[in-house]
């Protein structure tokens, strides 16, 4: 994915609320591409891709804002190494 901007989204979820239930809704938002459930700190790991950093901020601001969703924390993606 030449040209496109990645970043991870740590989430922490509402107890109250089933985690299978707030990824479904943000899986609908448009450049989440991924969520890992996690056990520690963060309840979710959101891996985001988007052409540009305007179009993140705009996918975190759907995160952020979805219910269910308490606090987030978002890590720029700056580069990425392979096995080779």
């Amino acid at each position: 994915m030449e040209n496109t901007v990645s970043v991870f989204i740590g989430a922490v979820t509402d107890e109250k609320v089933k985690t299978a239930h707030i990824s479904e809704g943000l899986l609908k938002i448009n450049g989440v591409a991924s969520i890992w459930e996690l056990t520690g700190s963060l309840d979710l790991l959101i891996l985001v891709r988007s052409p540009s950093i305007q179009s993140i901020n705009d996918v975190v601001e759907a995160v952020r804002a979805s219910p269910g969703i308490l606090q987030t924390t978002s890590y720029l993606v700056l580069d990425t190494h392979h096995r080779a």
